[in-house]
């Protein structure tokens, strides 16, 4: 059973999203069941005590709590880390903000039909296959004798420091032996990438890329190689592209 909620405080939004979810049915043996949220604050209560879904489409701008405090509430939990949250909102304005709460989508309002599937069909597909396989939502730092799992989300950028690698989190930097050739192999390339020969960086986390340096939405600037300008341009804007659903 692939389960999928809706949150959105506009009655003919949310039946048109539930019709374009279950029209979506005749392509997966596996059935699908839809929940519906009329305000962001019935969804986080229901998050609170465990989350069901394996995607949710969430509008942004809702009376009352709004959808990035209501995906705040989600990400709290890192249990959640592997939901699928899809924005759907007539705002686009709202990307830095995102990011915090790491989207897989953004659908712009009014839905247009084979967008909406475009993005929703794969993350169904994209469920299914991490229910299979099970997932892996944190990167394992071995640290004085023992072992700390770092969600993805957290991480904003790691660096290297000869046989030292110094992992820089929203909140922490955490200092550990080991290299970035073998820390990069461990982590999803949609989400990461090496920008230098001494740092990787978490794509949620960049606000500009300028010629020869990226900056973050922290306002930190690290140095981008000359070799790898190019494709860090490149794959950042089908991150972005992936990520709007363009």
């Amino acid at each position: 059973m692939i389960h999928i909620a809706i949150c959105d405080d506009d009655l003919k939004v949310t039946q048109q999203i539930e019709m374009l979810i279950m029209d979506t049915q005749h392509n997966f043996a596996e059935q699908i069941e839809v929940y519906i949220f009329y305000s962001g604050e019935s969804f986080s209560n229901a998050v609170r005590s465990g989350c069901p879904f394996d995607i949710i489409c969430m509008d942004i701008e809702m009376t009352g709590m709004d959808g990035i405090t209501a995906g705040h509430t989600l990400r709290a939990n890192d249990e959640n880390d592997a939901v699928q949250l899809i924005y759907i909102s007539s705002h686009e304005e709202y990307h830095l903000q995102l990011f915090d709460v790491q989207p897989s989508g953004f659908i712009k309002k009014p839905i247009d039909t084979d967008n909406f599937n475009n993005k929703l069909i794969p993350s169904i597909h994209k469920a299914i296959r991490k229910r299979q396989q099970g997932t892996i939502n944190f990167l394992p730092v071995h640290q004085k004798g023992k072992e700390v799992l770092v969600p993805f989300r957290d991480i904003m950028y790691l660096e290297s420091n000869i046989r030292q690698v110094i992992l820089n989190t929203r909140v922490d930097r955490i200092e550990y032996y080991g290299t970035l050739n073998e820390e990069e192999k461990k982590l999803p390339i949609r989400e990461f990438i090496r920008i230098h020969q001494s740092y990787i960086v978490n794509f949620y986390f960049i606000k500009e890329i300028l010629s020869r340096k990226i900056i973050l939405t922290t306002g930190i600037e690290l140095p981008i190689s000359e070799k790898n300008s190019s494709s860090v341009r490149k794959h950042y804007l089908k991150f972005r592209g992936d990520l709007i659903g363009t």
